[in-house]
């Protein structure tokens, strides 16, 4: 099956040993981004004066996006920070129903507090996902398309599958990148930096 960027960007987080997302609020925020930048590449959103509203009505032929899209025609012109915090859970929630329908997730029991989740059924998808990223960052940028672009671009924004060192030291490959990934990058990475400044704030 074509995975959306969505699908992808939820494989990367996924953790190689458990199969399990590691962290959902920031998961749920990448899955969102993803998602709605999925819509931006195919000509289904535009942006104005700092805000996105939907360019057409569909279908996109993923149920997903299709959702996301009804959502964007209802509610109108909306900030991106905005966008990406709205329902971000529920989307995350949605999508994963759509991967266990698919077969990349099955139910699993977990073996401590027993319970009910959904996890990743082999590690195959996944590092496939991982070799995009990869050549996506070390690939002469010419032959990066734009879809491995904005998925790399995206997931070092949210720190997925990049630690600060390695964001660090593909900063001019990510700058790239970002040129590609269009506003949701820089929306993602500016909603998580006053996340994590209000987290500080409340441990202080």
């Amino acid at each position: 099956m074509t995975l959306s960027l969505a699908a992808q960007a939820y494989l990367l987080a996924c953790d190689p040993d458990t199969g399990r997302i590691r962290r959902r609020s920031r998961a749920a925020l990448l899955v969102r981004a993803s998602a709605t930048t999925d819509l931006l590449l195919r000509g289904q959103l535009r942006t104005t004066g700092g805000r996105v509203s939907a360019a057409g009505s569909g279908p996109t032929g993923d149920l997903l996006l299709d959702d996301l899209l009804t959502d964007l025609i209802a509610a109108g012109p909306t900030r991106w920070r905005r966008l990406l915090r709205h329902d971000s859970t529920d989307t995350l929630r949605s999508l994963e129903l759509q991967l266990a329908a698919a077969g990349l997730l099955q139910p699993h029991v977990t073996p401590l507090l027993r319970r009910k989740v959904l996890r990743l059924d082999g590690r195959s998808p996944a590092e496939a996902v991982r070799a995009t990223v990869d050549r996506a960052l070390h690939a002469p940028l010419s032959e990066v398309d734009t879809r491995a672009a904005a998925l790399t671009s995206l997931a070092a924004a949210a720190q997925v599958g990049f630690t600060r060192r390695s964001t660090r030291h593909h900063a001019a490959r990510l700058a790239a990148l970002d040129q590609t990934a269009g506003p949701a990058a820089p929306a993602l990475r500016a909603l998580l930096r006053t996340r994590r400044a209000a987290i500080m704030a409340g441990g202080s």
